[in-house]
This record gives C-alpha cells, sequence and structure tokens, in this order.
C-alpha cells in the first residue's frame, strides 16, 4: 500500500512539472504583444506632443500676420494723411512763396527809399558843412549825428547788425575827431552800444541756405525702412547623428528616424521685424517730397528771419526722418546729425537798441544851442 501511495504521489509531481513548462511558453507571446503596444503608444505620445508644438507655433505665426496686416492698415492711413498734409503743405509754400515775392519788392521799396533818404542826408551835410564854413568841429558832429541815424536804421529796419557797427564806430571817430571834450557823455553811450552790437552773433544766410539746399538734394538717396529689411533667413534643423548603442535595441533606432522625419517635414523662417509690404513707387515719392518740403519751409523761414517757422520746419523734418527712414544707415545717421546742428543755429537773434546815443547826442545839441542863444 505504502509504495502504491509513492508511485501515484511521484506521477502527480510529473504532470505538475509538465504542465508548469507549457504554461511558460504560452505566456512568451503576450509578453512581446505588451511591448509592442508600449512602442506604439510611445510613438503616439511623441507624434501627439510634436503636433501640439506645431499648432501652438502656426497659431503664434497666424497672430504675427494678422498684426502685420493691420500695421499696413494703420500705415497705409497714416500715408493718405500725410498725402493730405503734402498737398496743404504745398498750398501754404505757394502762398509763402507769394508772400516772400510781396515781401522782397517791398525790402526793394524800402532800400530805394532809404537810398533816397541818404542822399537827401548827403546833401543836408553838404549844405551843413557850406554854411559852417571854418568850424569844421561842427560839421563832425552833424557827421556823426548822420551816421548814428544810419547805424539805427540798419538795426531796426534791416537787422543788418555789421554795417550799423561799422556806422557808430566812424560815428565816434567823428566825435573823437572833432575835439570837443563835450562829446564824451555821447561817446561812452556810443561804446556802451558797439559792445553789445559786437554781442550779437552773426547769422551767416548764405551758408545755412546752402547747407538746407545741399540736404535737400540728399534726400532722394536716403533708404527707407522697407528698403532696408534683410532676407528671411532660414534656420534648417541639423540632423542630429545618434549612435545605436546596441543592434538589439532596433525598435528605439525606429522611434528617432519617425521622429527626425516629422522634425524634417517643417522649417520655420524667422525674421527680426514685423512683416512689412514693400512700399509702392508713388508712395515713395510723397515721403521723399514731404521731407524736401519741410526743408525748404525751413529755407523759407531762414529768408523770413521767423525764427519759430524755422524750428518747427527742422523738427517735423527730424521727426519725419526717424519714422518713415532707415535710422541704421550711415547716411541717414549723417543727415540727422546736420539736422541737429542747423536746429541749434539762432537765425533771429535779439537786437539791442541803439537809439539811446542819438538821444543823448541831440539833447547835447540842443543844450549848447540853447547856451549859445542865451
Amino acid at each position: 500500500m505504502d509504495e502504491d501511495f509513492d508511485q501515484a504521489i511521484e506521477a502527480e509531481v510529473e504532470v505538475l512539472e509538465s504542465g508548469s513548462g507549457q504554461s511558460k511558453t504560452a505566456r512568451l507571446p503576450i509578453i512581446l504583444a505588451g511591448l509592442a503596444l508600449l512602442a506604439v503608444i510611445a510613438s503616439l505620445v511623441f507624434g501627439y506632443r510634436y503636433w501640439v508644438e506645431m499648432k501652438t507655433t502656426l497659431e503664434q505665426m497666424n497672430r504675427d500676420l494678422a498684426e502685420a496686416n493691420q500695421q499696413q492698415s494703420q500705415f497705409a492711413e497714416r500715408l493718405m494723411q500725410s498725402q493730405q498734409a503734402f498737398a496743404e503743405q504745398q498750398q501754404q509754400i505757394t502762398e509763402q512763396q507769394q508772400a516772400l515775392v510781396e515781401q522782397s519788392e517791398r525790402v526793394k521799396q524800402a532800400k530805394e527809399a532809404a537810398k533816397k533818404q541818404d542822399t537827401q542826408l548827403y546833401r543836408s551835410l553838404a549844405e551843413i558843412q557850406t554854411k559852417l564854413g571854418g568850424r569844421e568841429g561842427q560839421w563832425r558832429v552833424a557827421e556823426a549825428e548822420y551816421l548814428i541815424r544810419v547805424a539805427n536804421h540798419r538795426v531796426s529796419l534791416m537787422g543788418d547788425v555789421s554795417t550799423a557797427l561799422e556806422a557808430l564806430k566812424s560815428a565816434d571817430e567823428r566825435l573823437s575827431a572833432s575835439g570837443d571834450p563835450v562829446w564824451s557823455g555821447v561817446r561812452e553811450q556810443l561804446a556802451r552800444e558797439i559792445t553789445q552790437l559786437k554781442a550779437v552773433p552773426i547769422v551767416d544766410q548764405a551758408g545755412i541756405s546752402a547747407e538746407l539746399t545741399a540736404l535737400a538734394d540728399q534726400v532722394e538717396r536716403l533708404p527707407l525702412h522697407d528698403e532696408g529689411i534683410a532676407l528671411i533667413a532660414n534656420e534648417k534643423p541639423a540632423a542630429e547623428d545618434q549612435s545605436v548603442a546596441s543592434e538589439g535595441l532596433a525598435l528605439e533606432k525606429i522611434v528617432d528616424d519617425l521622429w527626425q522625419g516629422f522634425k524634417s517635414m517643417m522649417v520655420i523662417r524667422h525674421h527680426d521685424r514685423p512683416v512689412s509690404a514693400m512700399l509702392p513707387p508713388e508712395q515713395r515719392y510723397f515721403l521723399i517730397q514731404n521731407l524736401r518740403l519741410k526743408l525748404e519751409n525751413a529755407k523759407a523761414a531762414l529768408m523770413g528771419q521767423d525764427a519759430g517757422l524755422y524750428q518747427d520746419s527742422l523738427d517735423g523734418a527730424q521727426a519725419w526722418l526717424k519714422e518713415y527712414f532707415l535710422m541704421e544707415d550711415p547716411g541717414v545717421s549723417g543727415f540727422k546729425g546736420q539736422l541737429e546742428a542747423l536746429v541749434a543755429r539762432d537765425i533771429a537773434p535779439q537786437l539791442p537798441d541803439i537809439s539811446a546815443s542819438l538821444r543823448v547826442l541831440q539833447n547835447q545839441r540842443q543844450q549848447l544851442n540853447q547856451g549859445g542863444a542865451q
């Protein structure tokens, strides 16, 4: 009985051992299928992440394009306003040119009147010299009075500081040559007025006008913003060389090849400023002509000694240059430096009042005449 029981147990053990080997062999395909499924899931996860990144990039590009279109519309609207302002400024320039012609005619008439007055004064001096005869001192005083009148006329009506300064110096020489110390008070006042005139800066109208003309001639060669946009640089993805650790990891190499394939399907182009369309020739013409018009305004203000209009015109030219022209260009930066130097120039300095010497001389002559009559 015991032997039969032992044989039965051994038979059961053998059956169990044979069944365990068969179950291990049956689970091997399931494990391989699970690994393949995990690999597919990992590929889907990588693909989804790349798709999300690409979608975000495309949305950002669409927003940039929408913003560029909006800026283009705003620029077109500003350009339309600039064209209207250009037409108005052309009308103003025409009116100013007419006014300058009228002013030139008035100045010409004033010069002719002054010339006639000078002729009459010379005749009066000649008559005085004839009447005085040997009284050379009184004649020199009369000549000094005439020269002081000329100096006042040059400063008050024509702004001619140089001629007025020479006239006052000549008047002082005439009073000094008279040898009469009674005119010392007049000479002291003349010395103060001569010092004041020497302190007035000399305005080189011809030089400033020539510089403005030269700047206006350079405007055609200045580049606009749209002409300075560089070509869009492509950023091509560099192929990454990855070495395979072992020939047994073929699945990782396949996943890497898929990822590189996805990346090489799209190339992103970058540029350093918003997308901007090139300006058509007619718009570029208006931009350039408007800058030239501002320089012509400054030139007209210079001739009319209108400091306010001169400063406003040059300030407007600087603002226009900064807004529409390529400031990084050496020619534009040099143009801007010349404008800044012209803005700093004072075309209408404050002129002193030199009428006191004439009043002192007239009062002194009146006192002398009254003393002689007594």
